[in-house]
């Protein structure tokens, strides 16, 4: 025994249950059907008018107040015409001229830019490898230095090492 009443528990209703004695549920599954069917043709396409006024768009299904019929063809056609064949074949060309213009403008640049990267590469390898020229040449003086010039021997050892660091690490 259950202890769901009798109207919660779903029985799959007999055809001839449904048309001797009409219950919910076989209302039900004859409106489920219903839906189904309805549901499995295509239903006419509806116009719909897009208007506007002072600035503001609105759509409706009924035309608009003072408009004319526009009519749009189908877009899949079999063939288009040698007018319009010729009017598509230039705009496509036209296009891609553009699009090779800037693409080539773009290639333009970025070749600036990767020259000016490199002749900035190559200037900084330079300074750095004078720089460090510098610092042998002041380690040799200072080796070289007497007593006296010692002291301002690593002065300048110091310093053009601390230009070093900064400049190229």
């Amino acid at each position: 025994m259950t202890l769901l009443p009798r109207f919660v528990r779903w029985q799959a209703p007999s055809t001839s249950a449904c048309t001797l004695n009409p219950r919910p549920t076989c209302l039900l599954v004859a409106t489920l059907f219903g839906a189904a069917i309805m549901s499995a043709f295509p239903l006419p396409a509806l116009a719909i008018h897009r208007c506007q006024s002072a600035g503001k768009t609105s759509y409706s299904d009924l035309p608009c107040p003072g408009s004319s019929l526009m009519r749009i063809d189908d877009p899949v056609r079999s063939t288009p015409t040698a007018n319009e064949a010729d009017t598509n074949q230039q705009r496509q060309a036209a296009e891609l001229a553009r699009l090779q213009q800037l693409r080539e403008l773009r290639e333009r640049q970025d070749q600036r830019i990767r020259d000016l990267a490199a002749r900035g590469a190559a200037a900084r390898e330079k300074k750095c490898h004078t720089l460090g020229l510098q610092r042998k040449w002041r380690e040799e003086d200072l080796r070289d230095a007497n007593l006296r010039q010692e002291a301002n021997a690593r002065k300048r050892l110091r310093r053009i090492e601390e230009r070093y660091r900064d400049e190229c690490r």
